[in-house]
């Protein structure tokens, strides 16, 4: 079970989740930061986490994991978790309370520290999320997880790297996919991330660099949208008060139009990142979402 949560929702919170647009007077990061006591609280105590488990190293920088692993006997599904931070922001930290609730759900939780922008710009946090299913698989044993059960999933620019992986391929049989709030084409989303990554324009965005902004314009690990044949079942997850929901409607209709076994599931009145907002009444509403679909899938209960 989850403590219990004592933080109210902050009203400055809310309107950026609704807008994704920071206030005047600070940064995301900053926004983000301040709330972290709100976004983290009430964290499963049933759920044992080990930090900073280390992946590889490439360019300098440590890519690591935090995995949180559910209580009870496994071996458990695997489900190796992208965050979200419209590329630049974020760590596996940002996500505890998340990570947690994923966990409980009966999921073993691997949220990556991948590569991120401006210092490293794309492709490098998508090779990162496709080396770190590998990982995720070669160890789940180890680790209490089931090689054979290995789901891949992020919420908003972290849904956007899972479905990124799972579009370049490489990363051998996936179970599920759990995609929330995401983006699907990436040029398409830039205007209503501008606030977040920089701006719109191919000098000014900071996840590509500026040629490959204007010249990678069909690129799978950019618009996976257009390359989800190969798609394992997937839930897609939004709010209807998300300024991206029509990326995951988009991705619905795509994957409808291939024959993909998925779920669209739009909760009422909820924002952005509705996962991160615990005593907002999406937030639960979502987690049953996410147990339903695995339930119909057999993921959780499938024989050991």
């Amino acid at each position: 079970m989850s403590a219990a949560e004592t933080v109210p929702l902050p009203d400055a919170l809310l309107e950026f989740q609704r807008t994704l647009a920071p206030p005047a007077s600070g940064s995301a990061k900053d926004l983000l930061a301040a709330f972290d006591a709100y976004t983290n609280q009430g964290i499963p105590d049933s759920v044992e986490t080990t930090r900073g488990l280390p992946i590889r190293e490439v360019d300098g920088w440590r890519v690591t994991a935090d995995v949180h692993r559910p209580a009870g006997e496994g071996p458990f599904p695997v489900l190796v978790h992208l965050h979200g931070g419209a590329w630049v922001l974020g760590t596996p930290g940002t996500h505890r309370r998340l990570a947690g609730d994923l966990a409980e759900l009966g999921l073993l939780t691997v949220v990556v520290d991948y590569r991120r922008a401006p210092k490293h710009r794309f492709p490098a946090a998508v090779d990162d999320a496709v080396h770190a299913v590998n990982w995720a698989r070669q160890h789940a044993s180890r680790l209490g997880g089931d090689p054979d059960r290995i789901l891949v999933g992020g919420d908003s620019a972290g849904a956007n790297l899972a479905a990124a992986a799972l579009a370049a391929g490489g990363i051998g049989p996936i179970t599920a996919a759990l995609l929330f709030y995401g983006v699907y084409d990436v040029h398409r989303a830039l205007p209503a991330l501008r606030h977040l990554v920089g701006g719109d324009t191919p000098e000014t965005q900071l996840y590509l660099e500026p040629d490959d902004a204007r010249t990678l314009l069909d690129d799978p690990r950019l618009h996976p949208e257009r390359y989800c044949t190969g798609f394992p079942p997937s839930l897609v997850l939004t709010g209807a008060d998300d300024p991206l929901a029509a990326e995951s409607a988009g991705l619905a209709e795509r994957l409808s139009s291939v024959g993909v076994d998925h779920e669209l599931v739009v909760l009422a009145g909820a924002p952005h990142g509705i996962l991160q907002l615990p005593t907002h009444p999406g937030h639960r509403a979502g987690l049953d979402r996410v147990a339903d679909f695995l339930d119909r899938r057999g993921i959780r209960s499938r024989a050991r």
